[in-house]
């Protein structure tokens, strides 16, 4: 693969950016933005295979991602993962968590600190992909995918005095994450394959929660007018308060075209 002149004209002011890598399926999106100009955002895309070499490939294949940034966050995705409180989390007490929720792990738990929302995601990484992130970036965080919007959805949360449900619905998957004004209660994504699967996520959730279907607030982020046209409806049956996400408007969370995770980072790079 051949260097994008667009990233690397940026080698020798490489400090002056914050990098976020975001691994998924079978791409490796790439972000670069400027610590202090926001504006200045660049984003590509590399094809990488399911191998680790093709990622290795990928990433040797753009020298600047190797040089030094103001901060490096690599996301990436795992099905096991967990949330502690901070007053319960220890390096040592997190891997006992960790080992009681998912003793066939054979990976390397990763703990993420969620400052906001007050707890930590433990989740667990390739112990080769995560042993090739640690020595190839400048000194990166390691986020789980859920995190930039566990953050996010939060400080959302504050608002107003009724517990509140955010669901961000794709194609196959849909997020939920949960807060009353107690603060966090869950985060995590179940599979979708027809809009019926989304909605019984949501219902099971929220009664499991206890949430009022009068008072309480259900907000929705994804495809709006696909939302409007096929979840909003069914779901007005059942509850009252139904709203649609707006992310805000400035680079790079307003950019529709990037992952979740990538569109509100910036509350992890401030």
């Amino acid at each position: 693969m051949e260097p994008i002149a667009a990233l690397n004209q940026l080698l020798k002011e490489s400090h002056k950016y914050i990098l976020t890598l975001y691994l998924h399926d079978t791409c490796l999106h790439i972000l670069l933005q400027h610590k202090e100009n926001k504006e200045d955002v660049r984003i590509e895309c590399l094809p990488v295979g399911t191998s680790r070499e093709s990622l290795e490939e990928a990433v040797f294949s753009q020298p600047i991602l190797t040089r030094a940034f103001e901060k490096v966050f690599f996301i990436a995705d795992s099905p096991r993962h967990i949330f502690i409180p901070e007053s319960f989390a220890s390096t040592e007490d997190n891997s006992r968590y960790f080992d009681f929720c998912f003793p066939d792990s054979d990976g390397t738990s990763v703990a993420t600190v969620l400052p906001q929302t007050g707890v930590q995601i433990l989740f667990d990484l390739d112990t080769e992909l995560h042993s090739f992130i640690r020595r190839t970036f400048d000194r990166p965080t390691l986020l789980h995918r859920l995190a930039p919007a566990c953050e996010y959805f939060f400080k959302k949360s504050r608002l107003g005095y009724n517990a509140k449900m955010y669901a961000h619905w794709t194609e196959s998957t849909i997020d939920l994450f949960c807060y009353n004004q107690q603060g966090f209660l869950l985060a995590n994504t179940f599979p979708v394959h027809h809009v019926n699967d989304g909605i019984y996520y949501i219902l099971n959730a929220w009664e499991r929660l206890g949430f009022d279907p009068k008072d309480d607030e259900l907000s929705l982020s994804g495809n709006h007018e696909w939302l409007r046209q096929n979840a909003i409806q069914p779901l007005r049956k059942q509850l009252s308060f139904i709203t649609l996400t707006k992310f805000p408007s400035y680079s790079p969370a307003g950019n529709e075209d990037l992952p979740l995770p990538l569109r509100l980072i910036s509350i992890f790079s401030r």
